[in-house]
């Protein structure tokens, strides 16, 4: 039987925290240890887990505001369990979500990763996209390094064997993660850390393994915009550094000549120029920021 750590990295998120780690508290089957790593300039998390969950191993930054992957890494090395499952400070899990990531381990051993959907709702939990259900793998990365993922709103029938994981919702045999470095901290020189999640999964598949998708092992992922990346979303250059952090994922991957053939002309993650003009236009942000930070 595996042994399983959750871990949470978090910045100026009290509230939501605490809704978090309750649901985790609540779970059919409990973890063996939670790490929450939490790099906020306020103390009013460290109240609340010292109050409320005295058997969180909690880890305070010294800097305020740690780049993601050098959060997770924290995590990675502090870690006791077979399995780390990470989750978002924002999340809501439901009472079988480590159930199911458990069992999405017994699908063969080639499996080294365990995720399910990050459902997009509102405060009530209610759906604000449609939702997919159909049975074909709605999460994978192509040839010339398009990322597609459908976590927020994609529901199979039965589990899926799938090539890309949620961040919000994502979990890794512990020494397979450690084989492939960990997370590459080069994401965090950027404000986004864009891909830094993407980034060891790819390595992993390369090598031959796969992930499950667990339609039962779901959170809900509750809108906010108070902490975390979030603060960073609203500002104009958001796409810029997405940009910049995607044209280094698929340098380290993928073809250099297809991945910019696909800018030009049909990739939809990043979107190419095409796309990025319409998206520009009807969504009335500068969607081809992501342009100057692929190209530039």
């Amino acid at each position: 039987m595996f042994t399983v750590t959750v871990g949470i990295i978090t910045y100026e998120r009290s509230e939501t925290i605490k809704k978090c780690l309750e649901s985790v508290e609540k779970q059919t089957i409990k973890p063996d240890e939670i790490i929450v790593v939490d790099s906020s300039k306020t103390n009013k998390t460290k109240s609340i887990i010292e109050e409320k969950f005295p058997n969180v191993k909690y880890i305070r930054t010294a800097k305020i505001r740690v780049p993601q992957p050098t959060a997770r890494n924290i995590i990675l090395r502090k870690a006791r369990g077979d399995i780390i499952a990470f989750i978002d400070d924002d999340v809501i899990c439901n009472k079988y979500w480590l159930q199911e990531i458990l069992r999405g381990y017994s699908f063969g051993s080639n499996i080294v990763g365990v995720t399910g959907p990050v459902i997009l709702s509102d405060c009530n939990f209610n759906p604000m996209l449609r939702i997919i259900r159909k049975k074909k793998n709605q999460n994978f990365f192509t040839k010339y390094g398009d990322i597609r993922c459908k976590s927020w709103n994609w529901i199979p029938p039965e589990p899926v064997k799938c090539q890309i994981m949620a961040g919000g919702n994502m979990s890794f045999l512990r020494e397979k993660l450690l084989e492939v470095g960990g997370f590459d901290e080069f994401y965090g020189r950027y404000p986004t850390a864009f891909r830094e999640e993407t980034d060891p999964q790819i390595a992993l598949v390369k090598r031959g393994y796969s992930f499950m998708y667990m339609p039962g092992a779901f959170v809900y992922h509750v809108a906010t915009s108070k902490g975390g990346i979030s603060e960073f979303k609203r500002n104009s250059r958001y796409f810029y550094y997405c940009g910049k952090c995607h044209r280094y994922l698929s340098d380290k991957y993928f073809s250099k000549i297809l991945s910019r053939v696909s800018w030009l002309c049909w990739s939809i993650n990043p979107p190419c120029i095409w796309i990025s003009i319409i998206l520009s236009i009807l969504r009335r942000q500068n969607y081809l920021e992501w342009h100057k930070g692929l190209w530039g």
